[in-house]
């Protein structure tokens, strides 16, 4: 496979940090665990897909991969939330923070670690016992991944029935785990209402405001701000290392959901016009106008000090260097930068 330099960039990341944490003792028996972010269009399925197949065939790896699509509510659940939270746009249709499933997703992490933990203790036996023709028993050591038919309900989705869910099998070297807002943090009820109102401020004063977020309500923005804390507690604690795939200018994203759509559509799939790119766009530009700035230019990794003057500088960036990578990508998707973080 000719793996393109976003891929093998990545990659190099994640063997170089995969490499050093099994120097230590009480890691060696653990997955890596890396998160993946990058906005719609950016292709992260097919680079995880390229960086799977590519940490296999030339480092000999086992890797699974999951996506935080996988862990949406089932579609009862999320037409209670919409209902719950009238007139909330954000929060009507899957994908933004609080309409996932965070207990099911931290299941299925805590499954593949303690999986893999104990398909490492028994390899670690069987090695012991070289010269005898022993096997790994991984029975009743399987996986299930669950599958979200975004098809589903005329295209709104739902969560597949458990027999098309996906089975994996240890081990469980590393772990890919992608998702467009992966890595957004809350923001502090002071900094929500200054990023809010200065923004609403520039309508008042020129009748217009470029960002989106103007389009919604404080309450409705805050309600997707509080979700983000849930995902930040139960699922941040498991990555390891981070890669964040940054479009140079994050309106790309209209210009490659248009291209994803037109190419579905051109191989009769079906596929939404470039108006309704648009307006589907619109609904996630909010959390990546509030949250993009800090993911930008923090390593994820940080804890924010309130007594720092920069709302972006971090007390243990040092303790972290070296665990976030960061991959600007130009119009066409490619690998314009890398940065180390």
């Amino acid at each position: 496979m000719n793996s393109t330099p976003k891929v093998h960039a990545i990659s190099n990341f994640i063997i170089d940090n995969f490499h050093r944490l099994r120097k230590t003792p009480e890691l060696i028996s653990m997955p890596l665990i890396v998160g993946i972010s990058g906005p719609q269009g950016s292709g992260k399925t097919t680079i995880v897909g390229q960086i799977a197949r590519h940490l296999k065939d030339f480092n000999n790896l086992s890797v699974v991969s999951c996506s935080i699509d996988d862990f949406y509510l089932i579609f009862k659940e999320q037409c209670q939330l919409a209902l719950s939270n009238p007139g909330n746009k954000l929060l009507e249709f899957r994908g933004e923070p609080g309409t996932h499933d965070i207990a099911l997703g931290k299941e299925v992490l805590n499954s593949l670690c303690r999986t893999h933990e104990i398909y490492s203790q028994k390899k670690e036996i069987c090695d012991n016992l070289k010269g005898k023709d022993v096997n790994i028993d991984t029975s009743n050591l399987d996986v299930l991944i669950p599958f979200y038919d975004k098809s589903s309900n005329d295209g709104r989705g739902d969560r597949a029935e458990v027999d098309r869910w996906v089975k994996v099998s240890p081990p469980f070297e590393i772990i890919l785990f992608e998702g467009w807002s992966l890595g957004f943090k809350h923001l502090s009820k002071s900094q929500l209402e200054k990023n809010y109102f200065s923004s609403k401020s520039l309508v008042t004063e020129h009748g217009s405001s470029p960002l989106k977020l103007v389009s919604h309500t404080f309450s409705h923005l805050s309600s997707i701000n509080e979700n983000l804390q849930n995902y930040e507690r139960e699922w941040y604690k498991f990555l390891d290392i981070f890669v964040h795939l940054d479009a140079q200018d994050i309106n790309y994203v209209y210009q490659w959901r248009s291209e994803q759509e037109r190419n579905m559509r051109n191989l009769g799939k079906g596929g939404m016009t470039d108006v309704q790119v648009i307006d589907f766009i619109d609904r996630y530009m909010p959390a990546y106008e509030l949250y993009l700035p800090k993911l930008r230019n923090q390593n994820f990794f940080c804890e924010n000090d309130a007594n720092l003057a920069d709302e972006f500088e971090c007390k243990n960036h040092e303790q972290h260097r070296g665990r976030h990578l960061k991959i600007i990508l130009n119009s066409k998707r490619e690998l314009i930068n890398e940065i180390l973080m």
